[in-house]
């Protein structure tokens, strides 16, 4: 199975925002009298995701000498798993990070930022194939967070469903299932309810039934993350562009839309493209918010804006080609992403393509195993 390996600290401010200000306080207070708390970083890579989750853990319950505070990072790449070890990475891992924390925790070498041992040793690394391997198992189980963000686009269709729900049986009651923005929408999960909050939604486990089998997938548009590069605690906007310019408004629109205000990033799309007709990029945010909204209907038609005004936008393409598959038209799905990969194996294999936080190395991969082509 391929894995992206694309990620670094506190990853998707609002996401962070969520756990910091929501998620982990809620849990800590409802672990409070038996004093464990459980957390898995499903597709950890690097480690940058478990260990930001150790971070907010020591900042939220300083005084934890008396809980038992298990963190799990697991990934299919051994190679990944032994940097994550070292607990050493490198300028790029902290673009999402806010100075004081960086220096708080980390202690600079040469060109390299070293984690704090008391938060390395929060965290717990191991091999794990999350498709073929059992679980829960004697080591995961009844955990009260998950993270599984940005694995599930290398996923066919069943296997998204198989996973889903194995995660779902992992967890304890009440815990709760992060993945990126919308991973599984379309996905039955009978076993988890979805909570929307204005920074994003989260699954949670609300009973300790057995998990239903299910014996087919339904298949999920794919919605990438709108790209944000600010977290609460980080320095305010970039204010150089004069707000009025159509690609200051599109930032504006994802930043917005990252925070759920969907009508408001609406708005400020419309105005970039009263200024800039041809301009594709609203048309794909606005697409990622009619998924949102459930408007499949909609998000194909801007979509296909997308694309006529920008034959090469890849994203768009393969958001395109997951709404065809949705809709049950398997040769066109094919055909969008058959043209995809055509326009990213032209590309160098290291660029990264957004909103999905891969490369084109790693989607061609992936697709190529999808259209064996």
């Amino acid at each position: 199975m391929q894995t992206s390996s694309e990620t670094y600290f506190f990853r998707d401010n609002g996401q962070f925002d969520l756990l910091r200000n929501a998620l982990l306080p809620e849990l800590i207070e409802r672990r409070s009298q038996n004093k464990t708390l459980l957390l898995w970083s499903a597709g950890c890579s690097s480690g940058e995701e478990p260990y930001s989750l150790a971070i907010l853990v020591d900042m939220l319950l300083p005084e934890k000498d008396n809980w038992l505070v298990l963190i799990t990072g697991s990934d299919i790449n051994k190679a990944a798993l032994a940097k994550a070890k070292q607990g050493r990475y490198k300028k790029w891992s902290f673009r999402e990070t806010p100075t004081e924390i960086q220096k708080r925790y980390f202690c600079r070498i040469d060109d390299e930022w070293i984690l704090d041992e008391r938060i390395r040793s929060m965290v717990s690394f191991h091999s794990m194939d999350i498709i073929s391997e059992p679980f829960p198992n004697k080591d995961l189980h009844d955990i009260d967070l998950i993270l599984c963000r940005n694995v599930f686009i290398y996923f066919d269709l069943a296997t998204v469903a198989l996973v889903a729900n194995k995660l779902a049986a992992t967890l304890n009651e009440g815990g709760y299932l992060m993945t990126a923005h919308t991973e599984l929408n379309g996905v039955p999960m009978p076993d988890l309810q979805s909570k929307l909050f204005k920074t994003g939604m989260v699954y949670q486990r609300l009973n300790k039934t057995p998990v239903t089998t299910l014996p087919k997938a339904v298949a999920p548009p794919r919605l990438p993350k709108p790209d944000i590069k600010q977290w609460t605690l980080s320095a305010p906007d970039d204010t150089s562009q004069n707000p009025s310019e159509p690609t200051a408004l599109l930032t504006t629109a994802r930043h917005l839309a990252d925070r759920g205000e969907y009508d408001e990033a609406m708005k400020m799309c419309l105005q970039a493209l009263s200024s800039e007709p041809l301009m594709a990029a609203p048309h794909f945010l606005l697409a990622q918010i009619a998924q949102l909204r459930g408007d499949f209907e909609g998000a194909t038609k801007l979509l296909e804006n997308t694309l006529y005004l920008d034959p090469s936008h890849t994203s768009a393409l393969l958001e395109l080609a997951a709404l065809y598959e949705r809709a049950q038209n398997q040769p066109r799905a094919l055909s969008l992403r058959r043209t995809a990969l055509s326009i990213l194996r032209k590309l160098p294999n290291e660029t990264l393509i957004e909103p999905y936080g891969a490369t084109a190395g790693e989607i061609t991969q992936w697709l190529t195993q999808c259209t064996n082509v």
